[in-house]
């Protein structure tokens, strides 16, 4: 009889998920190790397409003022930079973006909500395991595709939702730093004094863009 392929997820003791100090060091080094390489590796893929979009942005709508509404737009400011190539570059990026938003956005948010329900959640696990996290997390790609075909400003949308995770970005990043500096609860692993001063100065940072981004929202005035 052939041998039940393993769940990909580690075993996480029921409820609670098992802490380094209960691994054996070789499993609790390398859950580190890889742990720094998934965040440094995906940062710098991060940054470094942030920069793209804000250079191309800068050269093409800052410096003509396009008024964007469709992707075809979009597409036809790149032109002065790519040419004709312009639709090619900017489908493979918008293709792109979204393999990359799937399981990052609607990923967090089914996994958000299956944790509330009391279910598995996580990529981790199989479907089969995590039945009701890959529905939820079905529904919400099911729902922004149809979202984007009926709306008739898919890019003002896109600004939208990233105006509304600025500002719900700051509350998030004060209690990670708080968790990430307690000593009760990090212990050894908690934030060092560099960390924490990058941290809280890109938190306060978060927080006063947050802020102007509700007041222009609310006044009108940039």
């Amino acid at each position: 009889m052939a041998k039940r392929a393993p769940d990909r997820g580690d075993d996480l003791g029921g409820d609670k998920a098992v802490g380094l100090d209960d691994n054996s060091a070789p499993a609790a080094h390398r859950k580190l190790r890889n742990a720094r390489a998934d965040v440094f590796i995906g940062m710098f893929f991060s940054v470094l397409v942030m920069f793209a979009i804000i250079a191309a942005t800068a050269t093409t709508l800052g410096k003509n003022g396009t008024d964007i509404k469709t992707a075809a737009h979009a597409a036809k400011a790149l032109e002065p930079i790519a040419g004709p190539a312009a639709k090619f570059l900017f489908a493979a990026g918008f293709v792109g973006s979204g393999i990359l938003a799937v399981p990052v956005l609607a990923a967090s948010g089914s996994a958000g909500l299956a944790g509330l329900l009391g279910k598995n959640w996580g990529f981790d696990r199989r479907p089969s395991k995590a039945r009701t996290f890959y529905v939820l997390l079905g529904m919400g790609t099911l729902g922004g595709v149809i979202i984007s075909l009926f709306d008739s400003d898919p890019i003002g949308l896109l600004v939208l939702s990233a105006i509304i995770n600025g500002i719900a970005a700051a509350p998030f990043l004060i209690v990670t730093m708080l968790i990430a500096r307690d000593k009760d609860l990090m212990g050894e692993y908690r934030n060092g004094k560099l960390a924490a001063t990058f941290g809280w100065d890109t938190t306060a940072i978060m927080v006063v863009a947050g802020a102007v981004g509700i007041w222009t929202a609310v006044t009108g005035k940039a």
